[in-house]
């Protein structure tokens, strides 16, 4: 036993409530009513416990009977169940095997998975998020199905207690070569295809750290093992429309229209490219969200939460052109008067083919939206409040853009001087 083990005091309500944590897990024992003590963990959470001997002598067996914890049980009720326990143990009666059993000895790492799906979930996670931020069903649908598909076939039985780096490196690896690769029929004519690989690979680890973070903030662990798990970098590809290529796009969307394409798709491609914003927040665009009075599409959830996107002048001509149909609060609802509309996929699919940006996805206009604000002077940190990042770090992604445009600046700017020092004279106008 730690020295950290041999506390004994006087327990009351006052005592237990003045007990704070330490860096490692220690008891108190009840100097008034032996076997009896409260366990702290590093995280605050104290345990009400009763150290008891079956019977009497030398043969007696020890049990250790978890009684509950602070707060939902009372001090007063739980040192009436230790009096209980121990005078049944003076006569050799086993422990109930309900107490005796703990339930975080016993509780698995899908256990952990499901409460934490169900209370922890829909708060915000991750290094650049605020804690307590609520999390957009999308992305909690995104975390259950990583969840169900590599976490638990692969160390959802695992005890949290036994859980080890080991089982996560494994976990890890087999994610990466491709264990947990499987295609689902969802319904008669759907399917749902799970994949593998280095990048499936590690933004599972990384929900994993987070679900264990939230355990020990609960006091179900002590420490999160996923910490220090090796990862492979994500791959940031990021392609940004020159503005040659930003003219044949336009282009092939004035062709794609005059040949049919659906005209919600061709009007959600504008929007994109126009605003720099999510495919999901302008799909799924209400009415309601257009406030033409500020200039703002006011989002009630996006992937960052709350959301205000600007609305300009050419965004509102796009929006303008689209007519309103009747019995819906959706700007491009799935069905019109006249053709359903099956989505983005495949008016950009038309568009990308016309145009000859074959390598191009839709998710890069918005990294274009942000490039060409940044050829345009517009500092990093209103760049990042237009493509609503929650933290700066996201925007430093383009960072390198901003020093190419200070780097044509300096040009500039050194030219212009040594042609002075030489007594020449440029016109005021660029070159």
């Amino acid at each position: 036993m730690r020295n950290s083990d041999r506390r004994e005091t006087s327990l009351t309500k006052r005592a237990v409530d003045a007990l704070t944590p330490e860096p490692e897990r220690y008891t108190v024992w009840d100097a008034a009513l032996p076997g009896f003590g409260v366990r702290v963990t590093p995280q605050g959470a104290k345990i009400f416990i009763v150290k008891v001997r079956i019977g009497r002598g030398r043969s007696a067996q020890q049990r250790w009977i978890t009684l509950g914890r602070f707060g939902p049980m009372t001090f007063d009720s739980a040192k009436a169940e230790a009096r209980a326990a121990l005078a049944r143990a003076l006569i050799g009666q086993e422990p109930d095997p309900r107490p005796t059993i703990d339930p975080l000895d016993m509780l698995t790492v899908e256990a952990l998975c499901q409460r934490w799906l169900e209370r922890g979930a829909l708060r915000s996670r991750g290094a650049g998020a605020r804690f307590g931020q609520l999390r957009s069903p999308k992305n909690i649908l995104i975390d259950k199905g990583r969840i169900n598909a590599h976490i638990v076939p692969l160390i959802g039985r695992v005890r949290l207690k036994d859980l080890q780096r080991r089982h996560i490196t494994t976990m890890r690896d087999d994610i990466a070569r491709g264990a947990t690769k499987k295609i689902e029929y969802t319904k008669p004519r759907g399917k749902r295809v799970v994949g593998g690989g280095d990048g499936t690979a590690t933004r599972t680890v990384r929900l994993l750290s987070s679900i264990l973070s939230f355990g020990v903030r609960e006091g179900l662990i002590d420490a999160n093992p996923a910490i220090g798990v090796e990862t492979t970098p994500d791959k940031m590809r990021t392609r940004f429309l020159s503005k040659e290529e930003a003219a044949r796009l336009g282009e092939a969307l004035r062709t794609a229209e005059d040949q049919g394409v659906h005209p919600y798709g061709i009007a959600v491609i504008r929007l994109l490219a126009m605003s720099g914003a999510r495919k999901g927040e302008i799909e799924g665009l209400k009415w309601s969200n257009i406030d033409e009075g500020t200039g703002h599409i006011r989002l009630a959830m996006s992937k960052t939460g709350p959301r205000l996107i600007q609305l300009t002048e050419p965004m509102v001509a796009v929006l303008r052109s689209i007519p309103r149909v009747a019995g819906t609060e959706f700007v491009f609802p799935a069905y019109t008067l006249d053709k359903p509309f099956h989505g983005v996929p495949q008016a950009w699919k038309t568009a990308r083919a016309l145009a000859g940006l074959e390598d191009v996805r839709l998710h890069d206009l918005r990294h274009s939206a942000a490039s060409f604000a940044l050829a345009n002077g517009v500092p990093l940190e209103v760049i990042g409040r237009l493509l609503g990042h929650r933290d700066l770090k996201t925007t430093r992604r383009y960072a390198h853009l901003a020093d190419e445009v200070a780097k044509v600046a300096a040009e500039k700017t050194a030219a212009i001087v040594q042609d002075l020092f030489a007594g020449k004279s440029r016109p005021n106008r660029e070159s």
